[in-house]
């Protein structure tokens, strides 16, 4: 069990984390000399019945609440610390609204430096406190009034402590492997040491995970839990873990990093989150916010999925559109504070942690999230299949970090068929598999009508003609049809059945002599200039034609002046692939691209940048990653 520690500063949370557990949680320098926590410190203590409990120490003093909201977004339950001469305080109010708004379940008060006051102080500030908890929506909350220095009523606190922890539910040891890095550091004889609090899964000694978002490969060199050497850790533990990797050091670490599973890397800046905000303050629509989830603050625009402002201790549905990536799943916390005066505004947990960049009528919108919302994941598939007609298992399992095969499983009784890969399947009702298909095929029957000389249209002009549907949904029922023989598909091009445009008799002549030369040229291709002195034309006259035959499919455009035959495309993208593959990192750079199809230096980066263009490929840094194969774009 992890607990937070909440309150103002001075109040003496981190005197009672030392008389609990015997360790002093200020690390810093600055702190011992000031006396005041500036940064998270953490502790354990071994309960009577033999349990270890973590203790997060946060920050009390208003400048550093970022630092405090980093410590509290994955915690089962917090200590509210009050000190009895001072009764709540503005960080008391304002730590327990944020308990609140992120949903942490209980809430137990500590009523600190008792030695200091008269019975009847005690007595009013226990009554005040209790007020604020009440109000707060922990009336049932328990108040322990002790002494950190004579050691009076520790021991009824450690006892309370004890019982929560064994009325804990403990979190599913499911799903993959997800932990927010609160701290990064060096060690001598261990290497880089990072530390955070475990929220899904588990990990092992030797296992291989990846530093989201910046996608470093990581191996795990060595596991503590509660300073204690283990073989493996789990969630809800706290844990510290050495690693190593390739590139992985501390310079390119930042606190809010996520150290996760490989198939759990899915970096996202477009969230849609359930809200509430304080009793103080609104939200107004489309403004500037500090986003905190996991142990990051993150700058974002807000909007308001109604359109309007969200007055106070209103709930609603809002948009985040961070300004840099982020690991975030459905049911994070999160909390939002004003950009200009710092104050907290709201907080909740997220819905939906890849929000459609696409525009979708509101109605819509807000039908799908009521949807998505639903904490069961068996509720939330059969409402979003009654709501949008569709769902892909493969993007809700990932966005809940659950097994595609349960998800599949939990979704065999609905009415849908399945269609598309077994790898990535769509489930999708009869009636929207039927209105997209007709949409497809109308748009086809169009133009063709058109464009009679023309075989037909690529795939992403397809696609385009049914906007509001997912492209990965639109391409299962594209699979379907051709499935059916009710489209083909002819190089890069669809076509419906029994439309056969004819080459005119010049360009199909000037063709029989292109296609051997470029066959001839393979990988290399041909420069325009080349393939017009083999024609006898000029150079605009060659351009011109094979612009044409692009339009049948016969040829793709790379650069300004180069075609290549669709096969030839084809195996310069299972050359990326197979570089991917081979590659610990799961990426390549130019030069390996190079060395490897033997094209050249100006050829290859053309070829990347076509890559990059068609999203097959993602260039970060000096390095490319495979984001979708090449038959997805170009059949």
């Amino acid at each position: 069990m992890i607990i937070a520690m909440a309150g103002h500063v001075d109040h003496g949370k981190t005197s009672l984390i030392r008389a609990l557990t015997g360790i002093d949680t200020d690390r810093l320098p600055d702190e011992k000399a000031r006396g005041m926590t500036i940064d998270l410190g953490f502790a354990h203590a071994v309960m009577p019945d033999g349990s270890t409990v973590g203790f997060v120490d946060v920050p009390g003093h208003e400048r550093f609440l970022a630092n405090m909201l980093a410590g509290v977004l994955a915690v089962d339950t917090a200590l509210l610390v009050v000190a009895a001469d001072d009764g709540p305080m503005p960080q008391t109010h304002e730590h327990l609204a944020i308990l609140r708004l992120t949903g942490v379940p209980s809430v137990t008060a500590v009523l600190t430096k008792i030695d200091r006051v008269d019975p009847a102080r005690i007595q009013a500030a226990t009554e005040a406190v209790s007020q604020v908890l009440a109000r707060a929506g922990y009336a049932d909350a328990a108040i322990v009034p002790v002494s950190s220095y004579a050691g009076t009523g520790i021991e009824d606190l450690r006892a309370q402590i004890a019982a929560q922890g064994s009325a804990r539910i403990a979190p599913p040891v499911d799903g993959r492997f997800r932990m927010a890095i609160d701290r990064a550091f060096t060690v001598a004889g261990a290497g880089l040491v990072l530390t955070g609090t475990i929220v899904a899964g588990r990990v092992s000694m030797g296992d291989r995970l990846l530093i989201s978002p910046s996608r470093l490969a990581a191996r795990v060199r060595g596991i503590q839990v509660h300073h204690q050497t283990a073989d493996q850790a789990q969630a809800g533990d706290r844990c510290a873990m050495a690693i190593a990797g390739a590139g992985v050091e501390k310079a390119r670490l930042r606190r809010g990093d996520w150290l996760v599973d490989p198939g759990l890397h899915a970096p996202t800046q477009r969230l849609d989150v359930l809200l509430r905000t304080t009793e103080e303050r609104g939200l107004r629509h489309a403004r500037r916010m500090h986003a905190h989830l996991g142990a990051v603050a993150i700058g974002a625009k807000v909007l308001v999925l109604g359109g309007e402002d969200l007055p106070p201790d209103r709930e609603g549905f809002v948009n985040l559109t961070l300004d840099r990536p982020t690991a975030a799943l459905f049911g994070d916390r999160i909390i939002l504070r004003d950009d200009s005066s710092g104050r907290v505004v709201g907080g909740g947990r997220v819905v939906d942690p890849f929000s459609p960049s696409r525009r979708v009528r509101r109605e819509r919108r807000m039908a799908t999230l009521q949807a998505l919302v639903r904490p069961s994941p068996a509720d939330a598939l059969a409402a979003l299949l009654d709501t949008e007609g569709w769902i892909a298992p493969a993007d809700f399992a990932l966005s809940r970090n659950l097994d595609l095969e349960r998800v599949v499983a939990l979704s065999a009784g609905l009415h849908a068929t399945r269609i598309g890969r077994s790898a990535q399947p769509i489930l999708v009702t009869e009636a929207a598999r039927e209105a997209i298909a007709q949409t497809l095929l109308t748009f086809l029957s169009d133009w063709h009508a058109r464009h009679p000389d023309r075989l037909g249209p690529g795939k992403p002009a397809l696609l385009a003609a049914a906007p509001s549907c997912p492209t990965e949904v639109c391409e299962a029922v594209l699979r379907s049809l051709l499935d059916q023989a009710l489209i083909r598909q002819q190089d890069a091009v669809f076509h419906l059945l029994g439309h056969a445009p004819q080459l005119a008799e010049t360009d199909q002549r000037l063709w029989d002599q292109l296609a051997p030369i470029l066959d001839e040229a393979g990988l290399r291709s041909c420069r325009v200039r080349e393939l017009a002195a083999a024609l006898g034309q000029t150079p605009d006259e060659t351009e011109a034609l094979l612009v044409r035959l692009e339009r049948f499919g016969r040829l793709l455009r790379i650069a300004r002046n180069r075609f290549f035959l669709p096969e030839m495309v084809t195996r310069l993208g299972a050359l990326a692939a197979d570089l991917t593959r081979e590659n610990e990192a799961a990426a390549f750079t130019a030069a390996e691209f190079n060395q490897r199809s033997g094209i050249g230096r100006n050829l290859t980066i053309e070829v990347l940048e076509f890559l990059d263009g068609l999203g097959v490929t993602q260039r970060v840094g000096e390095l490319r990653h495979i984001v979708r194969p090449l038959d997805d774009v170009v059949g």
